[in-house]
């Protein structure tokens, strides 16, 4: 392929429109564009994070058909005292069916059995791999109201992602979690990895404020608050339930995070937040990344191990039923993997 003039052609093309978005003087018109200075970055002091709970949830699209598909769905709950596992736990695997209906039925009991009653909207299933990761954040903020109830006065919450939700019906649930949050003294913050959040028509905000703090030689770590009015859009600003933040939490970090803090927060509490995720940031491995969070991960992962084993199960139980070999290989069957053996 390096000698295909069309393929080189189309290469090279992606790599300009890619960039195109980080140009080479992204950190001068982002100064420009922004007007934020040095002083708006903020020096971490890393403190002892007392009680830290993390939250992370995990999907597998298990089979598909073109009408069907089966996603399998879990969360689970980290909590650490004095940077000490304290407890562990992890939700059930939910079998969920995705279409032949245009509505999911599995959400609405799914829903049901999490939060005592009917979602406020039904959820389509056009869109498998959406339906799936609405299906797992139904979990998800299962064990996080769970868990804004339980934990100690001064507590730490995390979530991995923002705390903004992705369907109408979660949007009452994130409300009382930011409630009991804030009514419990509970410091509820949402961790991002990654940033849908551009600026300037386009261009990715997180290496932006990072080439800039390395432009001014501002050392690690660090965080800085994001005004919305320098950025392109909000998706779902309606459901939006906190600030963005931006912070690199250790001097040999990859990248900063993305941070969100309840709508209101005061740059005191803020500091004082900031301050104790980053003394749960400094584990050796991935150096500028929760600890707790990290736990919570590889707790809810479904691994490839774990789906061919409960694959399997699903066959066995699809035998059972009555559906024969040849019936699974034309609804389920994938061509791709018989193409792979020439």
């Amino acid at each position: 392929m390096a000698g295909d003039y069309e393929y080189t052609s189309a290469v090279g093309e992606a790599a300009e429109r890619i960039r195109a978005s980080i140009p080479a003087n992204l950190v001068e018109e982002f100064r420009a564009a922004s007007g934020i200075t040095r002083d708006d970055f903020i020096p971490c002091t890393p403190a002892q994070s007392g009680e830290v709970c993390a939250i992370d949830g995990s999907n597998v699209t298990l089979i598909e058909s073109g009408s069907m598909a089966v996603a399998v769905v879990r969360a689970a709950q980290t909590t650490f005292v004095g940077m000490e596992r304290k407890q562990r736990s992890v939700t059930p695997m939910k079998f969920c069916m995705v279409g032949p209906e245009e509505e999911n039925p599995d959400f609405v009991n799914l829903y049901r059995e999490c939060f005592g009653q009917e979602p406020g909207k039904p959820l389509p299933n056009d869109d498998i791999s959406r339906a799936a990761g609405i299906l797992r954040d139904t979990v998800e903020y299962w064990v996080t109201e769970r868990m804004a109830n339980e934990l100690g006065t001064g507590a730490l919450l995390l979530r991995d992602g923002p705390l903004r939700v992705s369907h109408e019906s979660h949007n009452p649930v994130l409300t009382r979690i930011a409630l009991a949050c804030k009514e419990r003294e509970v410091s509820l913050a949402g961790i991002s990895k990654r940033s849908a959040a551009t600026w300037g028509g386009g261009h990715p905000l997180l290496p932006a404020v990072f080439g800039f703090a390395k432009d001014q030689e501002i050392k690690a770590p660090w965080w800085i608050h994001i005004d919305p009015a320098i950025l392109d859009h909000t998706p779902h600003a309606q459901w939006q339930h906190g600030g963005m933040y931006v912070a690199c939490l250790h001097p040999r970090s990859r990248g900063p995070l993305k941070i969100e803090l309840p709508t209101g927060t005061s740059e005191m509490t803020a500091g004082g937040i900031m301050n104790r995720i980053c003394g749960c940031s400094d584990d050796g491995r991935i150096p500028g990344y929760p600890y707790p969070l990290f736990d919570a991960h590889r707790t809810v992962t479904l691994t490839e191990e774990t789906m061919a084993q409960v694959k399997g199960d699903l066959l066995g139980k699809l035998a059972e039923a009555g559906i024969d070999r040849q019936t699974y290989e034309i609804l389920f069957g994938d061509y791709h993997d018989e193409f792979a053996r020439y």
